[in-house]
């Protein structure tokens, strides 16, 4: 294996101000033309997805389609499935062209540095990895737990190693699935609907799935860790060798 190169120290998802305005530009021109159309012709159902949209962020999450089976809203399950797919698209574009600000703050860039380092060290040594890393962020993005998972999803790709427009599909995919799933499921299971949204309303099943998926994410770290140090200890060998 090969020692990382100077041009590894430098983050994978660097984007000219250029790209950063052409891409964030036409996302955030073709919201304010939605809203306005929105306003003009459709304001109570425009009003009512601005108040829906911070409930998607901190509490609902994946769970928002089910709102449409309560009567009281302007929009079908499969609308309101395609705006998480939407939230979680526009989180990851976010991420991917505006991570260099957080390069541009000394502590936090070098702990990703280093973070980031230490995943292509494993991904060299284990290819195997990052193919499971993309499966690892749709799965992450698509869990219906309070919201989008889209930015935790995000960050786990980057770390891994993940290609831009990797991430970007993957987290896009994962959000698109989930929206699709809870509003098939608000559709077709009106039982499932209801224990749903029971269970979404009991803290104790929401600190159980929350309690589970830290747990699944510690055990993850865990065994990349392992991964990371059999990489190491490989990546010696291979440089006592030549």
């Amino acid at each position: 294996m090969e020692p990382l190169s100077p041009t590894d120290s430098v983050h994978p998802y660097d984007a000219t101000w250029r790209e950063r305005v052409v891409v964030l530009g036409l996302v955030y021109g073709a919201l304010v033309l939605l809203f306005a159309l929105g306003m003009s012709f459709a304001r109570g159902a425009t009003l009512e997805l601005l108040g829906l949209l911070p409930a998607t962020f901190f509490v609902a999450g994946k769970f928002l389609p089910l709102w449409a089976a309560s009567g009281k809203s302007n929009f079908g399950p499969y609308e309101l499935g395609a705006v998480v797919w939407l939230l979680d698209t526009i989180w990851v574009l976010n991420i991917v062209y505006l991570l260099e600000v957080f390069y541009k703050v000394g502590p936090i860039r070098r702990g990703l540095m280093k973070v980031q380092g230490n995943a292509r060290l494993v991904l060299r040594a284990y290819p195997r990895v990052k193919r499971a890393a993309t499966i690892g962020v749709v799965a992450f993005v698509l869990f219906p737990v309070a919201g989008t998972g889209a930015i935790g999803g995000s960050f786990i790709g980057i770390f891994l190693g993940m290609s831009r427009q990797g991430l970007i599909a993957a987290v896009s995919f994962g959000g698109f699935l989930g929206g699709m799933a809870m509003a098939f499921a608000a559709v077709h299971f009106e039982g499932a609907v209801r224990s749903l949204r029971a269970a979404q309303a009991s803290p104790a099943i929401k600190y159980a799935v929350i309690g589970g998926v830290v747990a699944v994410l510690a055990w993850f770290v865990w065994w990349l860790n392992r991964k990371y140090q059999a990489a190491l200890a490989q990546a010696e060998a291979e440089e006592r060798g030549s």
